[in-house]
């Protein structure tokens, strides 16, 4: 969980200008000799259980892609780009999923998936694309739960 986090918005408040830290850094900000004599970050890691290889790099792709669709978003005639986006989305959840796809993959990428749109604001153009995989992967494991 703690690797979606650092993908996603959850887990921050504003520091001291425009940046946001994650929240366990929050008592420190206004110090910076505290921040640097603590062990916050090495604590909030140490509680945090192994991430699979496969689902980093999922989620750094599905985090690179969205962050294209906003570039996708500001280029005239972009309907090609954004079908892109949309299959490149596609291609990352499939290929982690699996061919035939495994239910606990599914179940993570629709995680993966959910957080990350979850930490968009609305008008984000990536957002659209995010949950249009979301509801796919939720019809994908209805569909896995239902031949079980």
């Amino acid at each position: 969980m703690f690797l979606i986090n650092g993908f996603t918005r959850f887990g921050t408040v504003d520091g001291l200008g425009d940046e946001e830290i994650p929240w366990y850094l929050a008592p420190y900000v206004r110090d910076f000799a505290n921040l640097a004599k603590s062990f916050a970050v090495s604590e909030a890691q140490r509680g945090t259980a192994e991430v699979e290889p496969a689902l980093a790099v999922l989620t750094q792709r599905l985090a690179q892609t969205a962050a294209v669709a906003h570039v996708v978003a500001r280029v005239k005639g972009n309907e090609g780009f954004a079908a892109g986006v949309s299959a490149t989305l596609a291609a990352d959840i499939d290929e982690y999923c699996g061919t035939p796809p495994r239910p606990r993959h599914v179940n993570q990428a629709g995680l993966a998936v959910s957080l990350i749109a979850a930490s968009l604001p609305a008008s984000d153009p990536a957002k659209a694309a995010l949950v249009s995989q979301a509801e796919r992967l939720q019809n994908l494991r209805g569909q896995l739960s239902a031949a079980a």
